[in-house]
C-alpha cells in the first residue's frame, strides 16, 4: 500500500503547476541568461564597439592634451572630472542597458513575468548549514560541478585554439604602435568570446529542457494525490451527485406544485405530458410550466385530473414541446398557432360547461 503511495507516476495537474508559480517555482536555467548577456554584448559592442573606442580615443587625447590653468581648485577638478565621466557614460550607459535588456527577456522567455512575495520571504532553512551541504552534495549538485567543469575545460581548450592560431603574431606585439596592439588584442578576445558564446548558447538550450524536465519530474503525483486534489478542486463525485439529485427532487417539487394552475394539458398519450398556462393579461405567449415523460407523465395526468384540468391528445405537438421548450419557457412562434387552437378549444368547453 505504502509502494503504491510514494510512486509518483503521474505527470503535474494544472493546478499543481499553478501552486508551484504562485510560490516562485518554475522551470529556469541559469545558462540561458548567461548566454543571452554574452552573446548580446557582443553584438552590441560588434554594432556600437566603433563609437564607443571612438570616444574613449577622444577623451584620452584631451586629458593628454591637457594644459593646468594658473589657479587649480577642487572644484574646477571636480568639474573637469564629472564631463569626462558624463561624455563616457553617454556611451556605457545604452550598452549596459541592452545587456540588462537581454538578460531581463531571457529570463522572462523561460518562465514569464513572476511576482511571489513568498519567494522574497525569509525562510530560516535557507541558512542552516545542513541543508546547504545536502543541496552540494546532492545530484543536483554533483551534476552541477560537472557540468560546469567541462565547461571549464571546454573552454580553455577554445582559449587555447584561438591563441595557438595568432601563436606568429604574439613576437611582434613589442614592437607595435598602441593602435595595432589594441586592435589584435581586441580581435583575438573577442574571437575567444564569439566561441565561448555559441557554445554556452547550445548548453543554454540544452540545460533549459534538462531543468524543464527535472522541474516536471519534481512535481510528478501520485494517483491517490491526483484524486485528493480533484476532490478539492471539483468536489467529491458522491457529494456532488448527492446535490444533483437533491437539485432536481426540489426542482420537480416546483414544477408539480405548478401543475394546478395550468390551463391544459398536452398528452401524447401515454408517454408524455406537457402543461401550458396562459394569462392573456400577464403572458407574451402560452408558457411550459411543467413536463414530463414515463413516470413523471403519469403523475402530471394524475393532478390534473384532480384539479379537473382538461387533457387534449395530440402526439406530434407533446412531443415537439416536450423536445424544444423547457420548463418556465414560452413556446416558440411557431407553435402559436397550434396551441392557441387547443386552448381556443378548451376555453370554448369550458365556457359551454359553465352555461
Amino acid at each position: 500500500m505504502s509502494g503504491s503511495t510514494d510512486n509518483k507516476s503521474e505527470q503535474p495537474t494544472k493546478r499543481r503547476l499553478e501552486k508551484a508559480r504562485e510560490k516562485g517555482q518554475v522551470a529556469r536555467s541559469k545558462d540561458v541568461p548567461a548566454a543571452a548577456v554574452l552573446l548580446g554584448g557582443l553584438l552590441v559592442l560588434t554594432y556600437f564597439g566603433q563609437t564607443f573606442l571612438r570616444t574613449l580615443e577622444l577623451e584620452m587625447v584631451r586629458v593628454f592634451h591637457f594644459r593646468l590653468p594658473p589657479d587649480i581648485s577642487i572644484r574646477y577638478i571636480s568639474a573637469l572630472m564629472s564631463g569626462i565621466s558624463f561624455r563616457i557614460a553617454m556611451v556605457l550607459v545604452p550598452i549596459l542597458l541592452a545587456v540588462m535588456v537581454f538578460s531581463v527577456t531571457a529570463n522572462l522567455l523561460q518562465g514569464g513575468f513572476i511576482f511571489s512575495t513568498e519567494a522574497l520571504g525569509f525562510h530560516f532553512a535557507k541558512l542552516s548549514p545542513q541543508n546547504g551541504l545536502k543541496k552540494i552534495f546532492s545530484k543536483n549538485g554533483s551534476v552541477e560541478l560537472g557540468k560546469s567543469l567541462i565547461m571549464l575545460v571546454v573552454v580553455s581548450m577554445i582559449c587555447y585554439q584561438v591563441i595557438s592560431k595568432h601563436l606568429a603574431i604574439y613576437p611582434r606585439l613589442i614592437l607595435m604602435d598602441v593602435r595595432k596592439l589594441f586592435y589584435w588584442t581586441t580581435t583575438i578576445s573577442y574571437e575567444i568570446f564569439v566561441r565561448v558564446a555559441v557554445l554556452l548558447v547550445v548548453v543554454a538550450i540544452g540545460d533549459y529542457f534538462f531543468q524543464k524536465y527535472r522541474f516536471t519530474d519534481g512535481l510528478k503525483m501520485t494517483k491517490q494525490e491526483v484524486k485528493e486534489e480533484f476532490k478539492e478542486t471539483e468536489g467529491d463525485p458522491t457529494t456532488k451527485s448527492r446535490i444533483r439529485r437533491i437539485q432536481r427532487e426540489m426542482s420537480r417539487k416546483r414544477m408539480m406544485s405548478d401543475v394546478p394552475q395550468a390551463d391544459v394539458v398536452i398528452t401524447n398519450p401515454t408517454h408524455y405530458a406537457i402543461a401550458l398556462s396562459y394569462k392573456m393579461d400577464a403572458m407574451e405567449a402560452p408558457k411550459v410550466v411543467a413536463k414530463g415523460v414515463g413516470f413523471l407523465a403519469l403523475k402530471i395526468k394524475e393532478l390534473a385530473q384532480q384539479h379537473n384540468i382538461p387533457m387534449v391528445e395530440n402526439r406530434p405537438l407533446a412531443q415537439t414541446l416536450y423536445k424544444t421548450v423547457d420548463v418556465g419557457q414560452y413556446i416558440p412562434a411557431d407553435l402559436y398557432k397550434a396551441v392557441a387552437e387547443i386552448l381556443a378549444y378548451v376555453y370554448k368547453a369550458r365556457n359551454a360547461f359553465l352555461r
